[in-house]
């Protein structure tokens, strides 16, 4: 089943709504890389999906803030799972550095957009360019480590 033409089929369309995981990333890379608790059909599933879609359901709506702010807050640690998991999979093939390349350009180029945006620029067309290729080199990288799992 093909979940969107533009990212690999194992995220099951999750990404087609969500941007990688960049909070405190370098605080996060100051870390050892630690085991995940969670396997990737746990990660990307129909459930991670039904809730990126009740999230979007509840967005503008004051009246739902409460369950907003808590979706939220579960698709944000799912996010930071599936951050560990990739990067566990990529220290354990020896490419981690590759793959924290990868997170870092998605990054400053995600950071630097928001600061034009800031004072006033229409970052739009890179928005729809740049950062999604960016993106999608993340995510095709990311899933040809699930290729051999380690995890």
């Amino acid at each position: 089943m093909a979940y969107d033409k533009n990212y690999p089929d194992v995220y099951m369309g999750y990404f087609n709504y969500r941007d990688p995981f960049t909070e405190k990333l370098e605080n996060i890379y100051q870390n050892p890389v630690v085991i995940p608790i969670y396997h990737l059909d746990q990660l990307f599933n129909d459930e991670a999906i039904q809730t990126i879609n009740r999230l979007n359901e509840l967005s503008g709506k004051p009246e739902f803030k409460n369950e907003y702010d808590t979706l939220n807050a579960a698709l944000v640690e799912r996010d930071q799972h599936i951050f560990k998991y990739f990067h566990f999979i990529a220290a354990q093939r020896h490419v981690l550095d590759e793959l924290k390349m990868k997170y870092r350009d998605f990054y400053e180029l995600e950071h630097t957009l928001k600061q034009f945006e800031a004072i006033g620029y229409d970052v739009s067309k890179a928005r729809e360019t740049d950062l999604v290729k960016r993106k999608k080199q993340l995510l095709e990288f990311q899933a040809r480590l699930c290729v051999h799992q380690y995890a």
